[in-house]
């Protein structure tokens, strides 16, 4: 924005509704230059075919070298940054975009030196947070996706920090309120298996081996914690991410691993629309889950399965029995570990098709329960990795 003789710089701030992205996607457009949020931090970003607006970028981070990464709108925008889409590409993207997974893939010829690495590589992804994803289908464009901060300095969360670092030279800031501060999204050569971590971010390296069964270079066998539900769409996504954040806060996020499952699940979808709003007002970002199918042997890889109700249980004696001697209700958890018996029911009731605050009330349950129980929990999985160890049954 061009400031007359005299006056202040200033950047316009508009909010993440219809008109303010559209405004926005039509600035890119012209070569404008925008900051937004994303599902880990706030990002600058511009049309990332345009030369001489990823320029601009570069000048406001004061960067000099390293490739620029890029957000897509979908699978289908792949094709406009990268030459091919193979299927480990595939198998990751399927299992973890939109979410903060990049992928880095054989670049097509003719695009930006900025975009493209010493390897020929470039970097994309499809983000979790709907402003990300849908800023380049507005513009029909990939979108540059660079972290929003000067070079080597801390990410910033705050829409009013970025407007007084970048009010010279920053078009525009899509205001997507404060951001929970986050990792990174994780960079990964997506070409061949062994699949190669370049940078681990918001997703382990155990979760891509065990997400997808691809091989891994760096996966770790830590000990893995399955919540389960009926159809894994909304109960037991929510509660996995509840108990990864109560993990990263005690610094055990590194040393557990958690995922989730149904009985009755199947491979396709994602976390009803419900969840993923109740998660995310509590900077839980749930938007890449999908729906996963509890088989035997997920079961049996479990070293601690925790279930909605009674009849979850139950239907793991029958898909794995052995599962049975480590597989508890979330619903009245601590009572039970402290030896004190529950009256009535144990259940986590299921929210579907009710209204948003009854999955308020599901969410608030559900991290009480793993809350008083999380010295438990950790007690529990070191004891059972202990006792497969000495069996030899443990992951390699």
């Amino acid at each position: 924005m061009a400031e007359q003789a005299g006056e202040e710089p200033h950047v316009a701030v508009v909010p993440a509704d219809d008109e303010g992205l559209a405004g926005t996607a039509e600035l890119l457009r012209r070569g404008g230059v925008a900051a937004y949020p994303t599902e880990t931090q706030y990002g600058i970003g511009c049309d990332a075919l345009q030369e001489e607006a990823i320029e601009r970028v570069r000048a406001l981070k004061r960067r000099e070298e390293g490739p620029f990464l890029s957000v897509v709108a979908d699978h289908e925008m792949v094709t406009d940054l990268a030459a091919s889409f193979g299927e480990v590409a595939s198998c990751l993207a399927d299992a973890f975009w939109p979410g903060p997974l990049t992928l880095l893939l054989p670049a097509r010829s003719g695009l930006p030196d900025a975009l493209v690495g010493e390897e020929g590589l470039v970097g994309l992804r499809v983000s979790g947070h709907p402003t990300a994803r849908l800023l380049p289908r507005l513009l029909g464009s990939p979108v540059i996706s660079t972290s929003a901060n000067r070079s080597g300095a801390p990410p910033i969360v705050e829409p009013e920090e970025i407007a007084e670092l970048f009010a010279s030279g920053l078009d525009v800031i899509v205001n997507g309120g404060r951001l929970r501060p986050g990792p990174p999204s994780t960079l990964v050569d997506a070409r061949r298996t062994p699949v190669r971590v370049f940078r681990e971010g918001a997703v382990r390296a155990n979760s891509l081996a065990r997400r997808t069964g691809l091989e891994v270079e760096g996966g770790q066998a830590n000990p893995l914690v399955v919540l389960v539900c009926t159809g894994n769409t909304c109960r037991s996504p929510m509660a996995e991410g509840i108990l990864q954040k109560l993990l990263a806060e005690e610094g055990l996020d590194d040393r557990v691993d958690v995922t989730s499952a149904g009985v009755a699940a199947v491979h396709w979808g994602k976390a009803v629309d419900e969840a993923q709003r109740t998660a995310w007002e509590e900077g839980i970002d749930i938007s890449a889950h999908r729906p996963r199918q509890l088989d035997p042997g997920l079961a049996r890889e479990a070293d601690l399965i925790l279930t909605m109700s009674e009849y979850h249980r139950n239907r793991i004696a029958v898909i794995a029995p052995e599962a049975r001697s480590y597989t508890y209700i979330i619903d009245g958890l601590y009572g039970e570990w402290s030896g004190r018996r529950s009256r009535g029911r144990r259940e986590v009731i299921d929210p579907i098709g009710r209204p948003q605050k009854v999955y308020r009330r599901v969410f608030e349950q559900m991290r009480k329960e793993l809350e008083d129980s999380l010295d438990g929990i950790v007690e529990r999985l070191s004891a059972r990795r202990e006792s497969r160890s000495q069996e030899g049954g443990g992951r390699k």
